[in-house]
């Protein structure tokens, strides 16, 4: 799957957080933040300006500096799921 990048204010970042943590008592596992947001717009078809705020671009925000802070972050993920796998 093609994977693209996004930018939230930290804001709407500490809201989708938050969102996450409730997630993931309620599946019993580990979700991201693509699992945050299908469940948002699954959710709340309804009420699409909800996402659009959430994805809407920052001001100020240099692209290769989200981008590089994204990498980091998933590697993080996956080497913490590696760890856990064995």
């Amino acid at each position: 799957m093609k994977r693209t990048t996004i930018s939230v204010s930290e804001a709407a970042k500490k809201e989708l957080l938050r969102e996450m943590a409730k997630l993931q008592l309620k599946w019993g596992k580990k979700v991201d933040f693509e699992d945050v947001i299908i469940n948002l717009v699954v959710r709340n078809r309804r009420r699409p300006e909800l996402l659009e705020e959430a994805c809407k671009p920052v001001e100020g925000v240099h692209p290769d500096l989200v981008i590089k802070s994204l990498v980091e972050e998933r590697k993080m993920d996956v080497e913490r799921e590696e760890r856990k796998a064995r």
